[in-house]
Formats: structure tokens, C-alpha cells, sequence
């Protein structure tokens, strides 16, 4: 395989955990609604969910399913509140809070360093909306160390759709059998990838059950794993 170019998921595959950052921060959303707007923290975050929950109905796999202003408004219009002047201070809340509790994997920038090094292309592809994801790597300190960005905002649908791989592959200059994708969402990440011919290593660092798939793939629990894998494709 003559490697070009190394695709990566962003949310739990380069920093962790996502869980543990969105639970951060409906905490603050929570201490925030109370204090800004007088509303029971509990009420405003189930309202945001019910919207969340809505949007993922009428929109599914598309790009506004992840917008936090869009799940913000319609909290606030569902509990009689100025949508227009609270929806980004929402957005804001939420995502400051993510990014202070985001910790970078073990690994992850001596990998983009090595591709860098070898001239192997890099483009971070991410079920999310471009502004937050170019500020998360900015915040992990990755922003100069990544080629490119395909989020699905740009792409038009989320992964495991395929205009993503494919934008991918086009921004980085190469064919499906030149790239590897490097990611945690089996479905999403991996399948997807391979669906369009580019090879997977899968980064299962829950310890999810090996899914049935007959195509070949590469699983590792920790992201120096799979970085090594990724250093004997070079």
C-alpha cells in the first residue's frame, strides 16, 4: 500500500472523552440558564434535548443535527424566552465548557508530526459543523499540524455517507486505496471508509465487541496502537 494520506475522526479519536465533555457541559448550560435567564437549569436542558431530539427526526444525518445554537433556539422559543439574544450565548456555553475539559490522546501529535515528516497527507473528517471543529484543533494545538478539514457541514451529510471520503480523497490528492481512515465509531468511521475503498483502523478503546464485517481491518485499543499500525503502512 503506498500510503498518501491519513484520515481522522476528530471527537474521541484525537481527544477524550466526548462524553465526559458534553456531561461538563450541560452542567454549565444548566448554572447558566439559572443565572442568566431564571429558568430551572433542568427545564432548559429538557427543552434543549426535546429540540435536539427534533431536529435528529426531521433532519437525520445532516449537518444541523450538531449545531448548538439551533438546539438553543428552539429551547428558548419552546419556554418563552428572546431566542434572537440568548441562542449564541447558549451555543458559547456549551462549547467553552467542552473545550476546557478536552484532553489530547497520548500519541497524536508525534503521528501528524511523522506524516508530516514523511509527506503523508492529513485531513481531519468530522460529523460536526467546520467553525467549532477549526476551534477544537486550534485548542488542542493541532491546528498547524493538519492538512485539511472535512467536516460534514461542508460535505452535506454526516459519515458513513460517502461525499465525505470522497472530499476528502480530493482535497488530499489521492485514490480510496492511498488513504487510511483512523477512527472510534465503527459504523461511522470505519465501514464508511471502507465502503468506498479506503482502508480502516478502527481505535475501539471502549472495548466494544468486534463488529461482523468480512472486509479486512485493523482494530487497536489506544491510539499509540494505532499509530504504530499506521507507521508500518509509511
Amino acid at each position: 500500500m503506498g500510503l498518501k494520506a491519513v484520515f481522522f475522526d476528530l471527537d474521541d479519536t484525537f481527544y477524550s472523552s466526548f462524553g465526559a465533555c458534553d456531561a461538563y457541559a450541560y452542567e454549565r448550560l444548566s448554572i447558566w440558564a439559572e443565572q442568566t435567564l431564571g429558568i430551572p437549569g433542568d427545564t432548559f436542558l429538557q427543552a434543549f434535548h426535546a429540540n435536539r431530539h427534533r431536529l435528529a427526526r426531521q433532519q437525520p444525518g445532516m449537518p444541523p443535527v450538531h449545531d448548538r445554537v439551533l438546539f438553543a433556539q428552539g429551547a428558548l422559543e419552546r419556554l418563552g424566552c428572546n431566542a434572537i439574544r440568548y441562542s449564541r450565548q447558549a451555543h458559547r456555553v456549551y462549547w467553552d465548557a467542552v473545550l476546557e475539559k478536552m484532553e489530547l490522546r497520548p500519541g497524536v501529535t508525534e503521528l501528524l508530526a511523522d506524516l508530516r515528516q514523511t509527506g503523508v497527507k492529513t485531513a481531519v473528517c468530522t460529523d460536526m459543523l467546520a467553525d467549532i471543529q477549526m476551534e477544537k484543533l486550534e485548542h488542542l494545538g493541532l491546528a498547524d499540524q493538519v492538512d485539511y478539514l472535512v467536516a460534514s457541514e461542508e460535505a452535506g451529510m454526516d459519515k458513513p455517507g460517502a461525499p465525505m471520503f470522497w472530499l476528502a480523497l480530493q482535497k488530499c490528492g489521492c485514490l480510496p486505496g492511498e488513504a487510511a481512515m483512523v477512527g472510534d465509531n465503527f459504523r461511522h468511521d470505519i465501514q464508511g471508509a471502507m465502503d468506498v475503498g479506503i482502508a480502516g483502523v478502527w481505535l475501539n478503546w471502549t472495548g466494544l465487541p468486534r463488529p461482523q464485517d468480512d472486509r479486512p481491518y485493523y482494530e487497536a485499543e489506544t491510539f499509540e496502537q494505532a499509530a504504530d499500525y499506521i507507521r508500518t503502512l509509511l
